[in-house]
């Protein structure tokens, strides 16, 4: 064998190893390919567990906020609905005791003021 056909022969095998080099090449970038794929699949399912527990636990927490609020809200009312109540019914004070305003003298209910002046019968 000569020199020039040993040379030969070198540069066939140094193409074929660069043909295996590519094809290698090329199967790692896909397999990078599907790798990074699953990756991002797994980090989807993981992180959208993750808000949806963040978000389960904070629309529980302003779920008991906005019931606390409501039933605070209710109570109020029926407070001054009771309150309102036994004013019509005379039980309580609320002429002496309303906030913000002078005590005042509860009005009789059985005495109703006309403001007719004499004169006003004309028509």
């Amino acid at each position: 064998m000569s020199e020039l056909e040993r040379l030969e022969a070198a540069v066939g095998e140094c193409r074929e190893m660069i043909r295996e080099a590519h094809a290698a090449t090329k199967d790692l970038r896909a397999a990078i390919r599907e790798a990074k794929r699953e990756l991002q699949d797994l980090a989807k399912d993981e992180v959208g567990v993750r808000i949806q527990g963040e978000v389960s636990r904070q629309l529980e927490e302003l779920g008991e906020r906005t019931r606390e609020a409501v039933n605070a809200a209710t109570q109020k009312v029926i407070a001054e609905f009771d309150r309102f109540g036994e004013t019509l019914l005379g039980k309580e004070t609320y002429w002496q005791t309303a906030s913000g305003r002078r005590a005042v003298a509860r009005p009789d209910p059985d005495v109703v003021a006309l403001d007719v002046q004499p004169g006003d019968d004309k028509a």
